[in-house]
């Protein structure tokens, strides 16, 4: 849903000078986005399967065509959602940019660029830009066909997505054995930005505030909890900030950037008349749909003194912000760049990303073989001991994908689609069809042939890189790949040399739709099992090298993965369609993996953690066991001390309650075994109403406890998220307009307050 987020944060935005009607304002669209997301979030995994990331610009007005149909097809005959080529982060200039061979970012700089000690175990051959060039090409050229059949052929879309509707290390949080809390993780040790830091003394959050003139604009508000809360400062002036670290004295903030004055001017001169309503709606939406020209700044700032912070450095890089990790004092940054035809070979800037204004040097680029080359992945790292420039950089051609930090790897998960098994059906004069061979059977047979069908198999693999990062220096180690397909993070564990995955194989038949007359193609359509929906789910196991050593396939067909979690050499996973199993494998023989157990209850959890001793908990939802219709949500605490026969010891059903970021988002959820809390934010009806609160749970005797429910304040106006974290026995609410609330965790008093500035 980034992209809804996006476009209500533009809305927000430009609301204070263009015309906006009222099914636009933010306050409607925000409903509208909350009750889709929870469905958007599981969508798109198969939706990207069957349309890739190359149909991106076509998704997008797809997504928005309910609010403002009128208009976008023209905005694409016209070209208006394609900004002149030539201009870089910040809408600059890029002329007189580095060519290949000369300096680019971080050149002569970066120990990746001078002889190293150790050097890439896995060696890709070195492209030139002219190179990636051709690469690329097949990708802006499969984009432009798909574009066009989606736009003629836009029913077909609509029937695909009524059947997708139907169709490590233990974890823990970096506030371990501390008595303030701390970021919820995935590998212990290693950092991740959050919207929300609490040091044990001052807390830090991506806050909100307006200027003189009404518009809203972000800053990390910090507050010191000694003797009472008070601001200490408000630093930045963001537009789009997306998180955050605290460490060692430093601030780092993560902000993407967008540049928007191109074709914003072009959609404006387009309009031809007053700004009506309708025209402003147009020219909004242009402005939110095309993000090519995306990019992301890293701050860096000095916090030692709270009082007065300094700006230290700020770094520009190419692509949009995926995520990032902080390990052993060096930053790593990863985003994801989608170039664009431009002019052509010599432009660039429009397909090789840049980091400050510097093409990536063509010999830091990696083109894997088993890519749709696409997008890439840009790839930094910096010393914070040295925080004024780059460490080293990469950038890897592969599609989007998900990312998993171990303590001394970098794992990227790219998916890539085969096509397998054609068969062509030929449709006769008479209504009938016949498999065939070869062109002219059916007329052979009196049939006259008019329209065919051209069928394969839609065969799913993920791809795997492995790179290390040792002091702050990527280096290549191994590639490889598993079938299926994997969504999250914590679907990928490694653990004693071994990498261990749990995927979501699919099965789907792609039947291309040809007028045999023209030969034209007219179309595409998607076609699932219906006896399994197309799934089924494996584990496997690799070792360093990335080859597969041991696997489980075709378990829980018919049903998707939802959620993961490793413990040692045991893996739990649940898999959803009307009950939730939860499985449990043995992995200590790592060339054969063995399922132990299973356990079915009603409804399914998206969200697994260790919690203390032998109990996993789990957050998802209640669901109705004949119709698989969701009931709200549901908190769960599972017995793991038999492996053979696991139980649900407790469950909490909040049927009021509809969604909460948590259940996406593992940053957001408080939980700490050793305090015995689990606090999150959730929506829903309250009091009649839809509404926010702040619900705060122990875990006691076999039981979920309730210490506290926070309903948030709405009559401001402000449609942002509330966080929870705690120091010693006071529970802290941090809400996104900047106010801060202070609790008893003995009492549930409300012992401090910090208003809205």
């Amino acid at each position: 849903m980034k992209r809804g987020r996006d476009f209500l944060d533009r809305l927000r935005a430009d609301s204070g000078k263009l015309p906006i009607p009222e099914s636009l304002k933010p306050e409607w669209i925000e409903e509208t986005i909350r009750e889709r997301e929870k469905e958007a979030e599981r969508q798109e995994g198969l939706r990207r399967r069957l349309w890739r990331g190359r149909v991106r610009t076509a998704l997008v007005p797809a997504a928005c065509i309910c609010l403002i149909a009128a208009g976008l097809l023209g905005l694409f005959g016209a070209g208006l959602l394609f900004p002149e080529a030539g201009t870089g982060a910040g809408g600059q200039s890029t002329a007189g940019a580095p060519q290949p061979g000369s300096s680019g970012a971080g050149e002569g700089t970066e120990p990746g660029t001078a002889e190293a000690e150790e050097q890439d175990t896995l060696r890709f051959a070195e492209k030139s830009y002219e190179e990636i060039y051709e690469i690329l090409q097949a990708g802006f050229q499969e984009t432009q066909i798909q574009n066009e059949n989606i736009a003629e052929y836009g029913e077909e879309e609509s029937i695909s997505g009524a059947m997708l509707e139907e169709s490590q290390a233990e974890a823990a949080s970096d506030s371990a054995g501390k008595e303030f809390g701390g970021t919820n993780v995935q590998t212990e040790g290693v950092d991740e930005a959050d919207t929300v830091k609490n040091d044990g003394r001052y807390l830090y959050q991506l806050a909100e505030r307006r200027d003189e003139n009404g518009r809203t604009y972000q800053g990390i508000q910090v507050v010191d909890t000694k003797g009472g809360l008070r601001e200490t400062a408000f630093v930045g002036r963001f537009e789009y900030a997306r998180e955050f670290y605290v460490s060692e004295g430093l601030l780092i903030v993560l902000e993407d950037g967008y540049d928007t004055a191109d074709y914003m001017s072009g959609a404006e001169d387009s309009l031809v008349g007053d700004r009506t309503a309708e025209s402003a709606q147009v020219a909004v939406c242009t402005d939110v749909l095309y993000t090519h020209n995306q990019y992301t700044r890293v701050h860096i700032y000095d916090i030692s003194d709270r009082e007065n912070p300094a700006l230290i450095k700020t770094f520009s890089l190419d692509g949009a912000y995926s995520t990032s990790r902080l390990s052993d004092g060096y930053f790593y940054g990863f985003t994801f760049f989608t170039p664009d035809p431009g002019e052509g070979e010599q432009d660039y800037s429009s397909y090789i990303p840049e980091i400050d204004g510097a093409l990536i040097p063509a010999k830091k680029i990696i083109c894997p073989e088993e890519t749709d080359g696409n997008e890439y992945l840009v790839m930094i790292s910096i010393d914070l001991k040295q925080p004024q420039e780059i460490l080293d950089s990469r950038a890897v051609l592969a599609d989007s994908g998900v990312f998993y930090v171990s303590r001394d790897n970098i794992y990227l998960a790219s998916w890539y689609s085969i096509y397998e098994d054609g068969v062509q059906i030929v449709y006769g004069g008479d209504g009938q069809n016949s498999s065939q061979a070869g062109d002219g059977q059916a007329e052979q047979e009196g049939q006259s042939a008019e329209i065919s069908y051209e069928t394969d198999t839609l065969q799913d693999y993920t791809q795997l890189l492995r790179f290390s990062y040792e002091n702050g220096r990527f280096l290549a180690k191994a590639e490889g790949s598993v079938p299926g397909r994997i969504s999250d993070s914590f679907h990928l564990d490694q653990n004693g040399g071994y990498l261990r995955a749990v995927t979501t194989v699919t099965e789907c038949i792609r039947r291309q739709l040809v007028d045999d007359k023209t030969g034209e193609t007219l179309g595409y359509e998607y076609v699932i099992p219906e006896e399994t929906d197309g799934l089924s789910n494996g584990l496997y196991i690799l070792d360093e090298n990335l080859e597969i050593t041991g696997r489980l396939d075709g378990l829980a067909e018919g049903e998707q993965l939802y959620s993961a979690r490793f413990l040692g050499d045991t893996a739990y996973f649940v898999t959803f369609r009307q009950t939730d199993p939860l499985f449990a494998v043995d992995m200590s023989d790592p060339e054969k993996p063995r399922l132990l157990s299973e356990l079915k209850v009603s409804g399914f959890s998206e969200y697994l953690h260790f919690y203390s001793g032998s109990l996993l908990f789990g957050l998802g939802y209640e669901a109705d066991e004949e119709t698989g219709e969701q009931q709200g949500l549901k908190l769960s605490m599972f017995d793991l001390s038999d492996s053979s026969a696991l139980l649900e010891e407790a469950r909490l059903l909040l049927p009021n309650y509809t969604y909460s970021p948590a259940l996406y988002d593992h940053k957001s959820l408080l939980i700490d075994p050793e305090q015995n809390l689990i606090g999150f934010e959730a929506q829903g009806i309250i009091d009649g109403s839809f509404g926010q609160a702040y619900l705060l749970f122990s875990y006691e005797n076999g039981e979920f406890v309730q210490r506290l429910e926070i309903v948030k304040n709405r009559d401001a106006g402000v449609y942002g998220s509330c966080r929870g974290t705690f120091i010693g026995d006071r529970f802290y609410l941090l809400i996104q307009d900047g106010r801060v609330q202070e609790y008893s965790l003995e009492t549930g008093e409300l012992t401090g307050e910090l208003p809205e500035l």
